[in-house]
């Protein structure tokens, strides 16, 4: 599959507690955002918005994340959807494929702080979606 340009927004919005927007935590992303991303304010929380290449918009937000927990320490939680309940089958690269990458953002955050490992998650993903049984 061919890389395309995805446009998104990511948030850096922890469960539980809002970080003040000028914490030293932002200081080297601010001064250097990764390519492609600039820096925005969302409401209260620190934020890019960013366009990315990559085969799918989920390959683009993960590899943006990556750069950030890797250079900067922080894992980015939210893609700004509110409506998580919304849905649609518009493929890899629409709506509906922002909404699966908040809730595997979500989980990425919220599964380790209950004592779930990454391997855990993703055992749980090839589980429930039937993987191991020639599922896809």
């Amino acid at each position: 599959m061919s890389a395309g340009r995805h446009r998104f927004t990511l948030i850096h919005c922890p469960v539980g507690r809002a970080p003040r927007l000028d914490g030293p935590e932002y200081g080297g992303i601010r001064a250097a955002p990764p390519q492609g991303c600039r820096v925005e304010e969302f409401g209260e929380y620190f934020g890019l918005v960013c366009e990315r290449s990559g085969a799918t918009l989920l390959d683009a937000v993960a590899e943006v994340c990556a750069e950030i927990r890797t250079g900067h320490g922080l894992l980015m939680t939210d893609l700004g959807i509110e409506k998580l309940w919304e849905w649609s089958a518009d493929g890899t690269d629409g709506w509906g494929a922002e909404i699966v990458g908040q809730l595997l953002l979500m989980a990425a955050e919220r599964g380790p702080r209950l004592g779930y490992g990454i391997d855990d998650l993703v055992r749980f993903l090839r589980t429930a979606a039937g993987a191991g049984d020639g599922g896809s």
